[in-house]
């Protein structure tokens, strides 16, 4: 293979890689630009071959620092997701706090409502049955009296009747 075509697949590797280390940096993917700037340093190594230069050392050192720099970044973002998820993990476990104090209130609310209702309903029975208890009792009396008269009535009856037989005897 001719040194050019070596340069040329060279700048191919680095640009290449340099797509991918911005993909990677956009879309927070550590593994992407890592591996574009690994791209990139293979490019650069290979045009400095073709092109004699020799710098292959100071080139993978200008990309170590750009792929130190990278990690940094990385676990930068790693640490602040970090403590962006115990925060919103706290805030959910307090409004969950809460929610469950304001369902225990309603729940006292609704069962405080429901024995009130109990009660009245209770006490509105307890009328309903007083009153046909009364009315039972008037009742009864009338009845007492009915069958009062119509024993009262049914002894005279006999004692019209004892008479009539003694009369006729």
């Amino acid at each position: 293979m001719s040194d050019t075509w070596k340069n040329l697949e060279g700048q191919k590797d680095e640009i290449v890689g340099k797509v991918k280390e911005v993909f990677g940096k956009a879309t927070d993917d550590a593994e992407t630009q890592a591996k574009g700037i690994a791209q990139q340093v293979e490019g650069e190594a290979k045009q400095a071959v073709a092109s004699g230069r020799g710098h292959v050392d100071e080139i993978r050192e200008n990309y170590k620092d750009r792929a130190d720099s990278a990690v940094e970044d990385v676990k930068r973002q790693v640490a602040e997701t970090r403590e962006s998820v115990h925060t919103s993990a706290d805030e959910n476990l307090k409004e969950a706090i809460d929610e469950g104090k304001q369902l225990k209130e309603e729940a006292a609310r609704k069962a405080e409502e429901l024995r009130q209702n109990a009660i009245a309903e209770g006490e509105e029975q307890r009328e309903k049955a007083r009153e046909k208890s009364t009315k039972a009792y008037e009742e009864a009396d009338e009845i007492e009296a009915r069958v009062n008269q119509s024993i009262d009535e049914a002894a005279e009856s006999r004692q019209e009747s004892e008479k009539e037989d003694n009369n006729t005897l």
